[in-house]
């Protein structure tokens, strides 16, 4: 009974990933298609937050950035994927946020950033106030805003410099 359930399980779990990618896709074409920043802003703030996160990767893909996608979007320990600039690892975290940012949230990940001896995207859909800026350390890059839409549209010279600045 339970190897016919993982079966099944495995059978269905990468056509889910695989149709999150390939919606990517589609939601970037959408998105590319709005004109105004507020419209671009509520679209990505309704976005299923799973095909978020390939949206982001599947536009750094798209500029020529080595990207590594996870395998599983839950129990990820807080990353949410892996690019590679000039050799770097960079870790990657989306949110989906309609006002600020919890400023704990860039710190949890500036800790987790450490812990990997790595550099770290903090993408995010909100409001940055002061204290997240101050939390982010010196080893993350938040990405949000005109950076963010940028950077969906495939514009990622910004935020490569900013984590080269960073380095």
């Amino acid at each position: 009974m339970a190897v016919g359930i993982a079966l099944i399980a495995a059978w269905f779990w990468p056509k889910k990933k695989r149709w999150r990618v390939k919606s990517s896709y589609r939601a970037l074409k959408q998105l590319n298609k709005m004109e105004s920043p507020a419209q671009k802003f509520a679209y990505l703030r309704k976005v299923d937050p799973f095909v978020f996160e390939e949206m982001i990767l599947s536009s750094l893909k798209k500029a020529g950035v080595k990207i590594k996608r996870n395998k599983k979007y839950t129990g990820d320990g807080g990353i949410d994927g892996k690019i590679y600039i000039n050799g770097r690892l960079i870790i990657i975290q989306a949110k989906r946020y309609a006002n600020h940012i919890d400023p704990k949230h860039v710190r949890e990940f500036s800790e987790l950033c450490h812990r990997h001896k790595s550099f770290g995207l903090f993408v995010h859909t909100g409001k940055t106030g002061a204290k997240s800026l101050g939390n982010s350390g010196r080893n993350v890059v938040i990405v949000s805003g005109q950076k963010l839409l940028s950077m969906l549209d495939g514009d990622t010279s910004e935020v490569k410099e900013l984590v080269l600045i960073k380095a």
